[in-house]
């Protein structure tokens, strides 16, 4: 690409005064000058909002939007619709961004030509540090295969965050997510099928460029069992979207079902760990099993595959759940599945 690339820096902001200066001087700290930085402010009651002002008022890089709170997805699509950068980069107010992180992304960007650079992400938090990367294999190769890309990214959760994706401008197409607005866990891979639909090529790093701040107020650590939602929303809307590419294979489809049953067998064990009453349990247990994407996509159990420990004990307890034997998946789940 000739000239200097301009990164657009979109950041949504509610309520985190507390870490917002930290992320927005990650930005202007940056050896790679060429960005712009939105902060939008998502109806913000703390200082956020002003501090946001403040900065700006002195960084003439940054312009600010002040709308009603309207949720993640909403803040992420009101930046999208108004940056003018050649690529966009997610950034999340209460993390930031390692200090040579546009300048990498630039020089992959010019050495690869690529609509989508993945890379990695430095994870804080009170156990220690989590390095979330990409196998050697992945990196510094120039994807245009679909379903490569496809069969890697949406079988890792580590990939759905749109934090680890640096998108050319051109490949967001001002689709409608606000029947959207309000799902909160999987909005960042509700939006990345927009990523996947359009983007031509994709690039790997190895670099953790981002870096993740632990923050127990967050939306991630924030999810409530007791009124477990069994929102298959996110599932449905990727499925769809596979369909819409036509890139997957019956055996492609398998290995996603299988990843998604792990994750839900996940979810029962937290059910059963966090739920503060039996009934609760239940409750959520029979909301998951009369669920449509649950019944249509995942009741058939896994297929393919090598079979291990791991999945041996995970079919107990979708055995458990299909032939609706709650107290004894209950039981299992707590007494004697209980490690991951």
């Amino acid at each position: 690409m000739s000239g200097p690339v301009c990164f657009s820096v979109l950041v949504p902001v509610y309520n985190t005064e507390r870490w917002l200066g930290a992320c927005i001087d990650s930005v202007l700290g940056q050896s790679y000058p060429h960005f712009e930085l939105l902060l939008v402010d998502d109806g913000s009651t703390d200082a956020s909002g002003a501090i946001c002002d403040e900065y700006a008022a002195r960084d003439g890089r940054i312009r600010v939007f002040h709308k009603e709170n309207g949720g993640l997805i909403s803040a992420r699509r009101y930046a999208v619709a108004r940056q003018k950068g050649d690529y966009c980069v997610f950034l999340d107010a209460d993390d930031s961004l390692a200090p040579h992180a546009l300048e990498t992304l630039r020089a992959a960007i010019d050495g690869s030509g690529a609509d989508c650079v993945i890379y990695g992400i430095r994870w804080d938090k009170p156990g220690g540090t989590e390095h979330l990367t990409t196998p050697p294999a992945m990196c510094h190769r120039l994807i245009t295969d679909k379903r490569e890309v496809l069969n890697h990214v949406l079988l890792t959760e580590a990939y759905n965050s749109l934090c680890r994706k640096c998108v050319k401008s051109s490949c967001f197409d001002g689709r409608d997510f606000s029947p959207y607005f309000s799902i909160k866990g999987g909005e960042d891979l509700l939006q990345s099928t927009e990523v996947y639909e359009n983007a031509e090529s994709f690039y790997f790093l190895p670099d953790e460029l981002y870096l993740y701040r632990f923050n127990e107020a967050s939306i991630t650590h924030t999810v409530c069992y007791d009124d477990y939602p069994a929102d298959y929303t996110v599932s449905s809307c990727i499925c769809a979207s596979l369909e819409k590419l036509g890139v997957f294979s019956e055996a492609d489809y398998d290995r996603l079902r299988n990843h998604l049953l792990n994750v839900q067998v996940l979810e029962l064990k937290r059910i059963c760990r966090f739920c503060t009453s039996r009934e609760q349990m239940i409750a959520a247990m029979q909301r998951i099993r009369g669920a449509a994407f649950y019944r249509d996509f995942l009741s058939v159990g896994y297929r393919g595959g090598r079979t291990d420990l791991r999945r041996i004990l995970n079919s107990v307890v979708l055995f458990l759940l299909e032939h609706g034997r709650y107290d004894a998946l209950i039981f299992f789940c707590t007494r004697v599945y209980r490690a991951g």
